[in-house]
């Protein structure tokens, strides 16, 4: 059993990659960590900081998206080599991360001029509060901690299809909350994935510290065929943490 909330069956505590749980495990224990969230403090702009919860919410959201934060795309284009207009994709090779601190480094290459750059895919948080790009994954891990500083409890949520997100506690109530939305998409609208993106969803895990919860029913409006996916793919497969 981890946590509180799940007992893992024989199906799940086989399929489930043990690296994600222990991942989670170490940013939940991250997003309490004094002097981890000292640092996160200090970049938060005081005039956001002095705000009501509601309002604090709203402008946290919009500064880390549109300024603080930038996107690293999973296949850049170099643009000083250019192929019929466009930048010259480039070719990615991954290599393994040796624990929760560096899950994989991604090595970026251009074909044709030999350029190459890595892209870290950190599980620290003060990492990467310093490198300021990544996918969904470093951005939920990082603005999980900068909801917990701002006294907003937070957790990471995890769909195991190619998207991570969080979800915060307001007013006694889990909501979600997506930093790599536009508000107010990015606020309290669970079912937007399955509508907007086609979404199918096995499983869709929350995690904390010290527990993990199946919140997969706030996320779907078709729960019978979520129920006849997980029946008909047993054991499930859970795709790695790497891809998100």
């Amino acid at each position: 059993m981890y946590g509180g909330h799940i007992t893992l069956n024989g199906n799940l505590s086989q399929t489930i990659n043990k690296s994600t749980f222990l991942l989670y495990k170490k940013i939940g224990e991250q997003y309490y960590d004094f002097q981890i969230l000292e640092k996160i403090k200090s970049l938060i702009p005081e005039h956001i900081a002095r705000l009501n919860e509601d309002d604090k919410i709203k402008s946290t959201m919009g500064w880390f998206k549109n300024d603080f934060m930038s996107w690293t795309p999973k296949d850049p284009r170099w643009n000083r080599c250019m192929d019929k207009g466009r930048g010259n994709l480039m070719h990615v090779r991954i290599v393994p991360g040796n624990s929760w601190k560096l899950r994989a480094m991604e090595i970026h290459r251009c074909d044709k001029c030999s350029y190459e750059y890595s892209f870290p895919r950190h599980g620290q948080i003060l990492k990467i509060a310093e490198a300021r790009t990544g996918r969904c994954s470093e951005w939920s891990m990082l603005f999980g901690a900068v909801m917990n500083v701002s006294k907003i409890e937070t957790r990471i949520v995890h769909d195991f299809l190619d998207h991570c997100w969080n979800e915060a506690l307001l007013k006694g109530k889990w909501v979600h909350m997506d930093s790599t939305l536009e508000y107010p998409i990015s606020l309290d609208h669970p079912h937007y994935y399955e509508q907007n993106w086609g979404k199918k969803y096995e499983y869709v895990f929350a995690f904390s510290n010290d527990s993990v919860e199946d919140v997969t029913q706030r996320y779907t409006q078709n729960w019978d065929a979520v129920i006849k996916r997980r029946d008909e793919k047993r054991p499930s497969s859970f795709r790695g943490l790497f891809q998100i």
